[in-house]
C-alpha cells in the first residue's frame, strides 16, 4: 500500500515539473569563435552596453531607429568609450535620447555624443530647473536645437514602424524625503515576450516602495540593468518583483562588491560592463547575450577580458 501511494503521489508531480519556467537568456559570453544566428528577416531588437564604468550609456536600436538611455559624463576616456562602441555598431546618429535622472554620471555627457552622433530629441523625467546638471543640458540642447520633451510614470514610448517595441516610463516623483537617485525614471523595455528593466540609480527607498507599490505595467524582466552601478544590495522584495534570469552592473571593479554578493546570495548570474563591450539582442521570443569585438578610436581591435 504504502509503495502504491509512493507511486501515486509521484505521478501527481511529474506534470509539475514540465510546468518549470524556460529560460529565455541564452550567454554566449564565453564564446567569440560563432555568431548567433537569428531566423532570416526576423526584426532583432539589439542592446549595446559601452564600456563605460560608475556612469551610465546604453544604445538601443531597431531596425533604423537609434536610442541612448543616459550618457555617461564629460570624462575623455567615458566619451571615447561611448564613441567606440557606436563605431562598432556603425551608429552615426541618435534618433532618441533619454536621461534617467540629472546626475553628471547620466548627463553630463550628452553634448559630446551629439557633436560625434547628432540627437534628434532629449526626453527628460525632472523639470528643466531641476539642479545645475539639468539645466546645462537644457541650455545646450536649445542652443542647438535638439528638441525636449518631458516623460512621466505611465508614459510609454515605442520603436519600429508599428510600435513593435515598447518602453514604459517607471517613476515616482515628487516625494519630498527622495533625492534624484531614488526619483530616476526607470524604463520597462519589451519586445514580444521579452522584456529588460533599467533601473536608473534607484536605492531602498524607490526599492522597497516599488516592491510594495508595483506599478501597473509590473517590474517582472528577463534582464535587470543592476541600478546605481552595483554599489549597494537590492530589497529582496525589488529583486523578487523583478525576478530576472540575468543582471549587468557598469559599475568600477572595487565598487560593485555589494551587488556581486548580493546576486550570489541569491543565485542571479550577473555580467561586468567593464569585461567587454556587451550586446544584448532578441528576436521577441529569446535573449542572445555576447560581446561584439570592439574598435576603438584608433580602429583597433579590442579583445574582451574574461579575466
Amino acid at each position: 500500500m504504502k509503495r502504491l501511494l509512493a507511486l501515486f503521489l509521484l505521478l501527481c508531480l511529474l506534470p509539475l515539473a514540465g510546468l518549470a519556467e524556460d529560460s529565455y537568456v541564452i550567454n554566449r559570453t564565453d564564446n567569440l569563435t560563432e555568431e548567433y544566428v537569428f531566423e532570416e528577416d526576423t526584426p532583432i531588437l539589439e542592446i549595446v552596453f559601452p564600456r563605460v564604468y560608475s556612469s551610465d550609456c546604453a544604445i538601443i536600436r531597431f531596425g533604423d531607429e537609434t536610442m541612448m538611455i543616459d550618457a555617461s559624463t564629460k570624462n575623455k576616456t567615458m566619451r571615447a568609450r561611448i564613441q567606440s562602441a557606436m563605431d562598432s555598431m556603425g551608429v552615426d546618429h541618435i534618433d532618441v535620447a533619454y536621461n534617467s535622472h540629472p546626475h553628471d554620471d547620466h548627463i553630463d555627457g550628452f553634448q559630446f555624443v551629439h557633436e560625434y552622433a547628432p540627437l534628434g530629441k532629449l526626453f527628460i523625467a525632472f523639470p528643466e530647473d531641476y539642479d545645475a546638471r539639468m539645466k546645462e543640458a537644457v541650455k545646450y540642447c536649445n542652443a542647438n536645437g535638439i528638441p525636449i520633451e518631458h516623460v512621466e510614470d505611465g508614459d510609454v514610448l515605442t520603436m519600429g514602424e508599428n510600435d513593435e517595441v515598447t518602453m514604459t516610463v517607471i517613476q515616482r516623483w515628487g516625494t519630498s524625503s527622495w533625492d534624484a537617485n531614488d526619483q530616476s525614471a526607470m524604463l520597462l523595455i519589451r519586445y514580444g515576450e521579452r522584456t529588460i528593466l533599467f533601473t536608473g540609480d534607484v536605492e531602498n527607498r524607490a526599492e522597497t516602495d516599488y516592491a510594495a507599490n508595483p506599478p501597473a505595467c509590473g517590474l517582472d524582466a528577463d534582464i535587470l540593468k543592476y541600478p546605481h552601478h552595483g554599489q549597494q544590495p537590492l530589497q529582496d522584495g525589488f529583486l523578487e518583483a523583478i525576478s530576472p534570469e540575468l543582471a549587468f552592473m557598469n559599475g568600477a571593479a572595487d565598487v560593485m562588491n555589494g551587488g556581486k554578493k548580493y546576486l550570489d546570495k541569491h543565485g542571479v548570474p550577473y555580467l561586468l560592463g567593464y569585461k567587454g563591450l556587451t550586446r544584448m539582442r532578441t528576436d521577441g521570443q529569446v535573449w542572445v547575450v555576447d560581446y561584439m569585438y570592439e574598435l576603438n578610436p584608433d580602429r583597433e581591435i579590442i579583445q574582451p577580458d574574461y579575466q
